[in-house]
């Protein structure tokens, strides 16, 4: 089937192999008033729009812009799809749209949305504080009823429901059906999934059958999808410029539905993808035989651990959220009170279950997301490192599970058979990672299934037994759908920062045992009912991509060999690394970089017009060329030096509105070393010029955007010098036994070969998994052995991912794959006495088809020799002592990488 999409992104990849990026290039008034940078899949999301909106035909779809703006994006639960309608607010409202109308299916998700959009206060708001255009404010708002020529952006918020009702049924002071065919109307459309139900039972919206006044009874037939495409989108046939925008992260699996979007869907980012971009927390399900209150306890347990695992690594404002899911509204109220007296009386000898813990939990060797064993030994572990005992955990519950950090999601005053909450409620369920917020827990039945946005949430508990009900052997319940939807909501990751890592994805997805490990987790806690139900439940997760399959990967550990243990080789040897610092040179490195770029920077004088026209010529293209010659005729340049002060200061004063902008004064301090703000001008942008193009001289405005151009300039170039890092010259040592401790991670299982470890008592693990370079690398080594072992004991070390030097030049952190460690058998005189010499050797294997993508990897190696080769100890009170790196090994050239094994040692 060709789809919109192919075309969008077939094109989108011409442009980039053409170098053409301006055909979808984000424009500056989007990307300067979003209070945040939009992700990778954010910016293609918008890129691909940009490429459907700047061309004029689709060749699959020859009268799709023909019609009015229909496009569907479908973005993965958590990737931010609510940025992305921010982005298109703004770009539809240069585009000279004031009206948006946003709707949803249900209330909470209305509410939650207002306050993305409208309340600049809000530690979720999408903009920046003032939406700017050049020097105007823009202003954004919520409104009831459209005004005819507002100044700013309107948004009505509604749910499909109501906005469905005031079509059929007008009453006084209220938008009606022929209000909304007046505008020009933005409508974006959320959880559009819930759009599609004429769709899904084979009816076609038709768009021309009805014209002018229909009947109340023709809507409720047709339904709310006929409502929104036939009566808003199309205004029942008349030509118009409405558009509507849809935004889910799942589409119906049916065949119609699918063929509806073939000519809509404009991107694709599913939960797969998301996943895979490490921006979710991984899914645990904990299946155990604890009754109720134990079930809770070890909830809490695992809380107390991550708050405790978050102060020992200087994690700010860490607050973990769980949640408590109950069977129905009358449970969840008995659960609630129950939880509320548990918290009261809590002791230190509720928590004496955790001395048999560990026979009360299911663990499925056979699946890695059936566990709770690992982490709850190393809770307790924890516990007796730190001194702490089950007191500590009694004291920290009674403190953070007061009133006012526990809610229920039913209103007392609720006289409904469904959950509501009421308004502060839903204010506080709406911004649980704000560091005033005290809600540490929730009780729910299933109100915040859909639509709830929240990334601090790491445990739920599912405090009710038995199978649940609704589904056969070949049909999943529908209760276990909700508890999928209930996990996907706090599936989304917690961003910290830790050491170089980044900041908003997972970190140790190959260091399963590091303590941190447990803040990039979510647990789902449940009764192990030797039933049917977990399988149903992890079947649901998997269809959704919750869960990816792993039948090619197996958990496999990495230790250093028991021989190896017992030697003096890891008694004694040292490792030797640097570390990544402040470069002390960076200010000075910019200044100088900005100073001797001596830019020249055109610009075409926008306030000249041609507005004489001479009839002598004898043919057009005589008259384009004297066009042309006038436009080429140059007015002086000008130093930046020597622009008025008050139109660059304008400049700056322009560039420095966004939040983080470079050009904010304490930036420039940071970058620049400034210390006056006319330093900028008068000193490091002194010689730069402006080479004005046109006939007349220019005016203020030409200026001001001359310098606009400039500051970008600016920017760029900064951007491509900057090193706010080094790595440092000198090294200093840690003994391997610290280093190389045992670690765990998820394997391919064909790149797994225990047999080759074993082979050779020189490589130093038990364990081997590694690319088809690394086992020829193994084998020149063995090949070579005999050469070796004349001068030196050799081990071989396989570096986990546990040992990481920085580049000299920008602090770039690189790991190399192996350590060859050489220690010479016969003592040498080395600094007036007699020592063993010891070699520590690094070595990268590399492809043919990727070693010139690292190419600074390898010249980092060679610096380090050129530093600390053999001629010069790696520290003056450790003369004994060498560092090498060597060129990369690559498998085709290994005869070469020997030789250079050799001229070094």
């Amino acid at each position: 089937m060709k789809t919109l999409l192919s075309e969008i992104e077939n094109r989108k990849t011409v442009y980039i192999d053409d170098g053409d990026n301006e055909k979808f290039a984000i424009p500056e008034f989007i990307s300067q008033n979003l209070k945040y940078p939009l992700f990778e899949w954010q910016q293609s999301a918008v890129q691909n729009f940009l490429i459907f909106e700047r061309i004029n035909k689709i060749s699959a779809f020859p009268e799709l812009k023909n019609q009015p703006t229909h496009l569907l994006f479908q973005m993965a639960t958590g990737a931010g799809k609510t940025l992305v309608m921010a982005a298109l607010i703004l770009y539809y409202y240069q585009k000279g749209y004031r009206h948006f109308l946003f709707f949803v299916n249900q209330n909470n998700i209305v509410d939650k949305t207002e306050s993305n959009f409208v309340e600049s206060m809000h530690p979720k708001y999408l903009f920046q504080p003032k939406i700017m255009q050049g020097e105007t404010v823009i202003p954004i708002k919520k409104v009831e009823a459209f005004s005819p020529n507002p100044q700013g952006i309107e948004i009505k918020f509604t749910t499909i429901q109501k906005l469905y009702n005031d079509v059929r049924i007008e009453k006084e002071n209220q938008t009606t059906l022929n209000d909304l065919q007046k505008l020009n109307l933005v409508m974006l459309a959320d959880e559009a999934h819930h759009l599609n139900s004429q769709t899904k039972k084979g009816q076609q919206v038709n768009l021309t059958e009805i014209t002018g006044k229909t009947k109340e009874s023709e809507i409720e037939a047709k339904g709310w999808e006929y409502m929104v495409i036939n009566q808003l989108l199309h205004k029942n046939g008349k030509d118009n410029q409405n558009i509507l925008l849809e935004f889910t992260a799942t589409i119906p699996e049916n065949a119609e539905v699918q063929a509806k979007y073939a000519d809509k869907i404009i991107t694709q980012f599913d939960l797969k993808a998301f996943i895979l971009k490490k921006h979710t927390k991984e899914i645990n399900l904990i299946s155990s035989t604890l009754n109720k209150k134990e079930r809770i306890l070890h909830a809490l347990l695992f809380a107390w651990y991550r708050h405790q695992v978050a102060l020992k690594y200087d994690i700010a404002n860490f607050k973990p959220v769980m949640l408590f899911r109950s069977k129905d509204i009358a449970s969840s109220w008995q659960d609630y009170a129950f939880f509320m007296q548990l918290v009261k009386d809590c002791s230190a000898q509720d928590f004496d279950f955790l001395n048999h813990l560990q026979d009360s939990l299911t663990q499925h060797n056979d699946d890695i997301y059936v566990q709770g064993k690992t982490r709850t030994e190393q809770a307790l572990q924890f516990m007796q490192r730190e001194n702490l005992s089950s007191w500590h955990i009694a004291e920290w519950v009674k403190n953070n599970y007061q009133d006012r950090n526990v809610i229920i999601t039913n209103s007392k005053t609720n006289t409904k058979k469904s959950e509501q909450t009421d308004a502060d409620t839903e204010r506080l369920l709406n911004n649980l990672e704000a560091a005033n917020n005290p809600v540490r827990a929730i009780f729910t039945v299933d109100r915040l299934t859909e639509g709830w946005d929240v990334l601090n949430l790491f445990d739920i508990v599912r405090l009710y037994e038995g199978q649940n009900s609704g589904g056969s052997t070949k049909k999943t319940p529908e209760t276990t759908i909700k508890e999928k939807q209930l996990i996907g909501r706090g599936v989304r990751y917690y961003p910290f920062e830790f050491a170089d890592k980044p900041k908003y994805q997972r970190k140790f997805d190959n260091e399963l045992n590091h303590e941190l490990r447990i803040l990039e987790e979510l647990f789902y806690y449940t009764f192990d009912e030797k039933s049917r139900y977990i399988s149903e439940l992890k079947v649901e997760l998997r269809k959704s991509g919750f869960l990816t399959e792993n039948e090619n990967k197996v958990l496999a550990t990495f230790a250093l060999k028991s021989a190896v243990k017992n030697s003096q080789v890891l008694q004694n040897w040292l490792i030797w690394g640097n570390r990544k610092i402040p470069n002390p040179n960076a200010k000075q490195h910019n200044v100088e970089s900005l100073q001797q770029a001596n830019e020249m920077i055109s610009y075409q004088i926008c306030s000249q017009q041609i507005t004489e026209t001479h009839l002598d010529w004898q043919t057009e293209q005589d008259q384009d060329l004297r066009i042309n010659e006038q436009m080429a005729t140059y007015v002086p340049s000008q130093l930046i030096a020597n622009m008025e002060k008050h139109i660059f200061d304008k400049a700056l004063h322009i560039k420095g509105k966004a939040v983080n902008s470079l050009f904010h004064f304490c930036n420039l301090q940071q970058k620049l070393g400034l210390t006056r703000r006319n330093q900028l001008q008068q000193d490091v942008l002194a010689n730069w010029k402006i080479l004005w193009q046109g006939n007349k001289a220019p005016q203020a405005d030409d200026k001001l955007q001359a310098c606009l151009k400039v500051l970008d300039r600016m920017e760029t170039l900064l951007a491509q010098t900057d090193t706010p890092f080094i790595g440092s010259q000198t090294f200093n040592p840690k003994s391997l036994g610290d280093i190389f401790t045992p670690k765990q991670k998820y394997v391919e299982k064909n790149a797994l070969n225990p047999q080759l470890a074993e082979q050779y008592d020189w490589f130093m693990l038990d364990n081997f998994a590694g690319t088809s370079s690394e086992q020829a690398l193994i084998e020149l080594i063995e090949q070579n052995m005999a050469n070796l072992t004349a001068q030196f004991d050799v081990h071989l070390l396989r570096n986990e991912e546990i040992y990481k030097i920085y580049d000299f030049n920008d602090g770039q952190g690189f790991q190399p794959d192996f350590l060859l460690l050489l220690k010479s058998k016969q003592k040498q005189p080395i600094d007036g006495r007699e020592q063993y010499l010891c070699y520590q050797i690094l070595i990268e294997p590399k492809g043919e088809h990727i070693k010139d993508n690292d190419q600074w990897k390898q010249d980092f190696l060679l610096a380090i020799t050129e530093k600390y080769g053999k001629a010069k100890p790696i520290r003056d009170d450790f003369a004994n002592y060498r560092v090498i790196g060597l060129p990369f090994f690559v498998q085709a050239e290994q005869e070469n990488f020997y030789q250079a094994l050799n001229e070094v040692i």
